[in-house]
């Protein structure tokens, strides 16, 4: 009883792959050589300038290691342009991704957080539930321009969301009003660069 198969012997492999790499060095040099005699290019270094554009371009290999899991979540930064004895407005749509009730809390902070006004206080959200706050800041009618005011919100569920607010006092605009979305989600990936973290704390 006889057996075939389909392999291929070693030496076959071989000699096809030196096939590949002759064709590229061969590939190569007749560039060069196109280069060098159609643009009277006569050193290495100006060959290869002349072809380095030509190249892929480098793929970064994103090794930047994010924040660990337990860090608050970072929502980006609003400017607002109010003229003065307007109001800014941010609309914050908070969606409870989670399969239990939960409460969502916003909180102003900084030295500005108590001319700030939310609607409403808080939030009670079921399973996969969407609720909306309302935030917002009036400038005064004596307001210089150019004069800017930053406020920090906290979303406070699952997780700790924060967004940086800064309400500018501008010669036009009207009132505005920007919205951001907020998923708070509970994280149930297990990262390889949490354990690369270790806490700290601040020196006196």
């Amino acid at each position: 009883m006889s057996t075939t198969t389909s392999a291929r012997p070693l030496s076959e492999t071989v000699e096809a792959m030196s096939d590949v790499i002759r064709q590229g060095m061969r590939l190569g040099t007749d560039l060069f050589e196109s280069i060098s005699r159609n643009q009277s290019v006569t050193t290495a270094s100006e060959i290869l300038r002349k072809v380095a554009p030509q190249l892929p371009q480098q793929v970064s290999c994103g090794c930047r290691i994010p924040p660990p899991c337990w860090m608050p979540r970072a929502l980006g930064d609003v400017v607002s342009h109010v003229c003065p004895g307007g109001t800014a407005t941010i609309r914050i749509q908070v969606t409870n991704c989670t399969f239990a009730p939960r409460d969502i809390k916003l909180e102003p902070a900084g030295k500005h957080g108590e001319q700030i006004k939310v609607e409403p206080s808080s939030l009670s959200l079921g399973p996969m539930e969407r609720g909306f706050f309302a935030v917002s800041m009036s400038v005064p009618p004596d307001a210089n321009f150019g004069q800017e005011n930053e406020i920090l919100l906290w979303i406070r569920g699952c997780l700790d969301h924060y967004l940086r607010w800064a309400v500018r006092v501008a010669k036009r605009g009207t009132d505005c009003c920007h919205e951001v979305t907020v998923d708070d989600c509970q994280d149930y990936v297990h990262h390889w660069y949490d354990h690369f973290y270790c806490e700290r704390p601040c020196r006196h």
